[in-house]
This record gives structure tokens, sequence and C-alpha cells, in this order.
């Protein structure tokens, strides 16, 4: 099961417009202090996938999967707000 961001106080765009950095397509996995989250169109709505794991981006990453992503890297402390996502439970 994955795991995605989903704010209780605003948008998934608007939080990582605060907390991330828009970065290029990535091939490996971040730091301990930065992870990678994937923000992607599923048409009717969107969502924000973290990188936890190597398979996970590659997942992200698969080159027939071609609908729209923007990737963020945010640091890893704000992901582990329970109020944000589930990352703490995969730590």
């Amino acid at each position: 099961m994955g795991v995605y961001i989903n704010p209780k106080d605003m948008s998934k765009e608007a939080w990582l417009d605060e907390n991330g950095t828009v970065i290029p397509e990535p091939t490996e996995m971040s730091t301990d202090e930065t992870s990678i989250v994937c923000l992607i169109n599923n048409g009717m709505f969107t969502a924000a996938g973290v990188m936890y794991s190597q398979s996970e981006l590659d997942c992200f990453t698969d080159p027939n999967d071609t609908r729209s992503k923007t990737w963020y890297s945010v640091p890893t402390k704000n992901l582990l707000d329970p109020e944000v996502s589930d990352l703490a439970r995969m730590k």
C-alpha cells in the first residue's frame, strides 16, 4: 500500500507549493532528510504519492504510465506529521 499526502487544512497542491520544491523526474531515492513526492493527475482527482522505497519510485516512473506528473523534493520531517501523511508508519 502506498503513502499519500492528504493535509487536513489545505489542498495537496497548496501544501506542496508551501513545503516542496519542484524537481525533474527522479531516477533514484533521495536522502533521509528529503523525500520525493509525485503529484499525479488521475483525471477526476490528483494524488500525491510519497516515494518511501525504490520499488515505489520505480512504479511511479514507469514509462508506460502517461499520466501528467509533477515531482517535488520535500523535507521528510514535514511528511512525518500525521495531519499530512502516514509516512511515519513506514519509517
